[in-house]
């Protein structure tokens, strides 16, 4: 018995070409397709919600520990905190919230150039507007400065002294007027 093998230059017992080669391509990649698809099925959407802050404890902690900080003593009804910070080194305080109707309302407390925070915070083309007199929660008056910016922002601006330094405190951001007003009359400084 005589055993044949392939032709030469014929490796394996099939015929190759190009088409075959790109029918396998297709085939493959509409596997992984499907798989792709498939597993995506049994997959939510990643929903982020931030860890709610507790307002009330972090800013009895902070003005019990000697922080120079101007905030709100309370927070409006429906209001939510995004962020708080509290540099000691600067020192510097910054207080981000969002509104009920979900409009933005921060507050600053430090010792920068004004220039810099309002183009930092506000807008670096933010315009003043006048200036208007205004009662803080401690029951003191005080000019505000006001800023507006094209985008419909505005900040109230008060720039006065604490522990012999210079010091800016600034409510700004994209609520109503009423509501960065109420924030105004609801500050207490402490430090």
């Amino acid at each position: 018995m005589s055993q044949t093998s392939p032709a030469a230059n014929r490796p394996g017992g099939y015929n190759r070409s190009f088409g075959g080669l790109v029918g396998a391509m297709i085939v493959m990649v509409v596997a992984v397709v499907l798989v792709w698809l498939a597993l995506g099925l049994f997959r939510d959407d990643a929903e982020f919600e931030p860890t709610p802050i507790d307002y009330d404890a972090s800013m009895a902690a902070l003005a019990d520990s000697g922080a120079a900080l101007a905030y709100p003593e309370t927070l409006p009804e429906g209001w939510r905190v995004n962020n708080l910070a509290y540099d000691p080194a600067d020192p510097s305080f910054s207080l981000a919230m969002l509104t009920e109707d979900e409009r933005f309302v921060g507050v600053y407390h430090g010792r920068e150039d004004l220039e810099e925070v309002l183009a930092r915070l506000v807008d670096d083309a933010a315009t003043e507007e006048g200036s208007v007199e205004l009662t803080d929660g401690d029951g003191g008056s005080a000019t505000w400065q006001v800023f507006g910016d094209e985008g419909g922002d505005t900040a109230y601006v008060r720039v006065g002294d604490q522990r012999r330094n210079p010091v800016i405190t600034l409510v700004y951001g994209s609520a109503s007027d009423d509501q960065l007003r109420e924030v105004v009359g609801s500050l207490l400084t402490v430090g």
